[in-house]
């Protein structure tokens, strides 16, 4: 008996998902940025997680699974130092001209452009490289191969009179709804931070030239102490240094009981962009492709007066079309799996 295939690879793309955006915690992510030993031990982990989130793979197909693991696991290892490799030299370029102009102030206007690429850009490289490293996985080591008996005996007491055809589809639809609500709400609200939020450091009076290996220059409070900070904007398509007012931050809003009571405007902005793809997905399952239309405009019509502002016009329309390509990608990727 063999398996499903495309429910094999449904479940291969979900097992790298869970991997790379639910089982990686925050510090394994940033840890896998730092330098020597910490960021391959942070790596080794991400590597040991991939493998465990494959192992009902293993377990279903035995030697075939266990051989599409390793390769899976170990080549998933190799193109995330690549990304990293070039994400750091991409920083650290970025660090040295600014540090470089940084010898002498000028008017930001002045100080030119110190990071070109798009830092989104190796996300989605990142992510198509390891869509391919499970295609190629699937091909070699799985498509044909026999399921184990003792997987087959398991499945055959756990779903009962269900038939093999039912199961798989039942099956199938759990997976790609998982995978669908992971993309959309985790992998996709990533991407589009990483395309649209600039990240921000703080360059002192001082040269940072210590700091040229992709880590951050230095943190605020040490470089506000050295008088006028300059903040190094690493935006979707440029970099620039700006003069920084050293001023005392704002106070969160809080309740009389002490409590936060409002949420701050990137995590409402993420929690509106989460439910956009949620519902274009949605419209696209259900073959109501004129609807999401209506979301796209209901979302600018929100944001109608602030439009007159051509940096965050620009901005805006950019994570828009970024948010809403995910959802359209992701729903009728599902859609072509549920129908095949």
């Amino acid at each position: 008996m063999t398996a499903n295939d495309v429910l094999v690879i449904a479940w291969l793309v979900l097992a790298h998902l869970v991997a790379d955006f639910f089982l990686q915690t925050e510090a394994i992510a940033t840890d896998k940025f730092a330098s020597g030993a910490r960021a391959w031990r942070a790596l080794a982990a991400h590597v040991a997680l991939v493998a465990l989130a494959l192992l009902p793979v293993a377990l279903a197909f035995g030697t075939h699974g266990l051989a599409a693991l390793g390769a899976i696991a170990i080549l998933h290892g190799v193109i995330d130092r690549t990304k990293i490799t070039w994400t750091n030299r991409v920083e650290a370029a970025a660090m040295e001209e600014a540090a470089l102009m940084h010898e002498a102030p000028r008017p930001a206007a002045s100080l030119g452009s110190a990071w070109t690429p798009v830092p989104a850009a190796l996300f989605v490289l990142d992510q198509v490289a390891h869509g391919v490293v499970i295609a190629w996985a699937w091909a070699v080591f799985l498509r044909g191969a026999p399921l184990e008996p003792g997987w087959i005996d398991a499945v055959s007491r756990t779903v009962g009179g269900l038939g093999p055809a039912d199961f798989h589809r039942a099956v199938l639809i759990a997976v790609v709804a998982i995978s669908l609500a992971i993309v959309n709400v985790r992998a996709g609200s990533l991407f589009v931070a990483t395309l649209v939020n600039p990240r921000e450091v703080l360059l002192g009076d001082e040269p940072a030239a210590e700091q040229l290996d992709g880590d951050r220059v230095r943190d605020d409070a040490q470089a506000r102490s050295t008088g006028s900070a300059y903040t190094l904007r690493i935006g979707p398509f440029v970099a620039r240094a700006e003069p920084t007012p050293s001023a005392p931050k704002a106070p969160i809003p809080t309740s009389s009981s002490g409590s936060i009571s409002l949420a701050s405007p990137a995590r409402v902005g993420e929690a509106i962009g989460v439910l956009e793809r949620l519902l274009i997905v949605a419209f696209v399952l259900t073959a109501n492709q004129p609807a999401i239309g209506f979301v796209v405009a209901a979302k600018t019509l929100a944001r109608f007066r602030q439009l007159d502002d051509r940096r965050f016009a620009e901005y805006y329309l950019l994570g828009t079309l970024a948010s809403v390509s995910v959802a359209l990608a992701s729903g009728l990727l599902a859609l072509a799996a549920l129908s095949a």
